[in-house]
């Protein structure tokens, strides 16, 4: 009923100000969508969770474009090269003691609240299956211990990339061979923006394989048995 409300609110303020002849444009949030969606109700573990956030500004760079709050004032040149619409956000990955792993991985996420994709280059793994997780905190300094248990959000429990129960933070496992390996993942409940924004949080690259939560342990339905960070880093906005 509260949500009804706000945006019944809403629609009275803009519907108010067209009347009256005045420019949304001093109103916070012009030319922003809110974003409403409902996450579905899990039956015997949780009802429906509402989301309800605002579309972040997103501009095209190398045209000319109106500042926030002084749209009417000036026009700037904004000499940026064409970038991938969206939102793109960026981790390099650093060795935990001495393990060699490093890596770059870009985040780019084209639709509010939609799929996030996550491209680039691993080199130092061992053979074989790691897990990949983005973790609470962004505490990365000179290792990887403290970056604190995987990003839960809304989901308690450990589980795989296509499971309906899951922390958000789960993203499966990488199959490394000799060489670079080359990521491609598309997720659809880590975000870019909104509550289950990754921004600011951790990845990281596990020693062992994930297994999904499925050995029925207390590790397994934590970390998925999957050993320690053997690699991390900080994701940002990469603009």
């Amino acid at each position: 009923m509260n949500l009804r409300l706000h945006v019944f609110l809403g629609q009275f303020i803009w519907l108010w100000a067209v009347l009256n002849g005045k420019s949304l444009q001093g109103i916070p949030g012009y030319g922003r969508n809110l974003i409403i969606k409902t996450l579905p109700a899990i039956e015997d573990y949780q009802s429906n969770i509402y989301e309800v956030f605002m579309e972040p500004y997103l501009y095209e760079f190398g045209h000319q474009v109106l500042p926030p709050g002084n749209r009417a004032e000036k026009q700037i040149d904004l000499v940026i090269p064409q970038r991938a619409p969206g939102l793109q956000a960026i981790v390099h990955l650093q060795a935990d003691e001495e393990s060699g792993v490093e890596g770059d991985l870009i985040f780019t996420q084209i639709v509010p609240n939609g799929p996030v994709s996550i491209e680039g280059n691993i080199t130092g793994l061992a053979a074989g299956l790691h897990g990949i997780h983005v973790h609470q905190t962004g505490a990365v300094k000179d290792n990887c211990k403290e970056i604190g248990p995987h990003f839960l959000a809304f989901y308690g429990r450990h589980g795989g990339p296509r499971d309906s129960v899951r922390h958000v933070g789960d993203l499966g496992n990488i199959k490394a061979e000799e060489g670079v390996l080359s990521v491609k993942i598309v997720d659809h409940l880590i975000s870019l923006a909104g509550p289950r924004s990754i921004v600011g949080r951790s990845l990281a690259i596990s020693k062992g394989e994930d297994d999904y939560g499925r050995a029925s342990t207390e590790d397994s339905a934590l970390t998925g048995t999957s050993g320690p960070a053997v690699a991390c880093g900080i994701i940002g906005y990469l603009h």
